[in-house]
């Protein structure tokens, strides 16, 4: 019992056990895709996810409230969005703090990003388009430059590395909210049992917030958890719902005329008239930790 537990005290253990359930996940296992296709499919749903930034907005102000009691953000606050998309979180970023350095890997993403950047007017924006597992930290400046690094649902941030390039990069705040539990609509499992003929098991294990809290906490910092519960309501026509789920299965499998057809008969069975509604719910964890305030070992 003595060794149990001080293997989970030790940040080997809980780094070894993300990347086990990285490789035991079922999307994972699936995943027929190289990491530069995976940054094709981002581009592919820039667009898409560009358009629908204005629901994040809840999300945002739920976050920002958490922020403004703990006195994370002040108008002074230099913040880093690592995996930012489309801007979600950082153009509402920009009008509350001094400035926001948003990176993605995604080019398309960094372009709608820059675009929204210009049509808002705003000033205190720059977009950098690089891989954060790719970047140099200290040959790049960034070393303890920001006040806030923030990374939300972002697969930027996905093990120990990326995680610790967090701390590196920040000088006193950061944040990662990622899943607390599955959060995929009720569709994906039921297509993922029609074209695989098994279980969608998966519910995103592996990026749970178990992983990456206790790998941290036994590094010795003091990450503090907030729950968060969201619903959400998406309305498409019919031709916009196959292509997004065909997209989302590429990933996965080729879009054979056979899958595409799956995924078509599927849509035109669930949708009401011309238009597929997708809802799902989802709880998501926001973890803030001060880098600055790490114990001794």
């Amino acid at each position: 019992m003595k060794q149990s537990r001080n293997a989970l005290e030790r940040p080997e253990f809980w780094q070894q056990a993300w990347e086990e359930a990285r490789r035991a996940s079922v999307y994972m296992k699936r995943r027929i895709r190289s990491s530069e296709e995976a940054i094709e499919f981002w581009n592919k749903c820039a667009p898409d996810y560009g358009k629908n930034t204005s629901n994040e907005t809840g999300h945002f102000n739920k976050i920002m409230e958490l922020f403004r009691q703990e006195q994370i953000i002040t108008p002074e606050t230099e913040v880093l969005d690592v995996g930012c998309g489309p801007g979600t979180y950082a153009l509402p970023f920009a009008k509350e703090v001094k400035s926001v350095t948003a990176l993605d890997g995604a080019i398309e993403m960094c372009r709608i990003l820059e675009q929204k950047v210009e049509e808002l007017g705003l000033d205190n924006i720059q977009v950098i388009h690089r891989l954060w597992e790719e970047l140099d930290i200290e040959r790049e400046g960034l070393a303890e430059k920001f006040d806030l690094v923030f990374a939300s649902m972002t697969p930027a941030v996905s093990d120990f590395e990326t995680l610790d390039k967090l701390n590196q990069a920040s000088s006193k705040y950061c944040c990662l909210i990622t899943r607390a539990g599955g959060n995929f609509g009720h569709e994906r499992k039921e297509l993922w049992k029609l074209l695989f003929n098994e279980e969608d098991t998966g519910s995103g294990h592996e990026s749970n917030i178990i992983f990456p809290f206790n790998l941290l906490f036994c590094a010795g910092y003091y990450p503090t958890i907030r729950y968060l519960d969201f619903e959400s309501v998406r309305e498409q026509s019919l031709e916009e719902a196959i292509d997004s789920l065909c997209r989302s299965f590429w990933l996965y499998t080729e879009i054979t005329p056979e899958v595409s057809s799956t995924i078509t008969r599927y849509v035109q069975e669930n949708a009401v008239g011309n238009v597929y509604r997708q809802e799902s719910k989802s709880r998501l964890g926001v973890m803030v930790w001060r880098v600055d305030e790490r114990r001794n070992h």
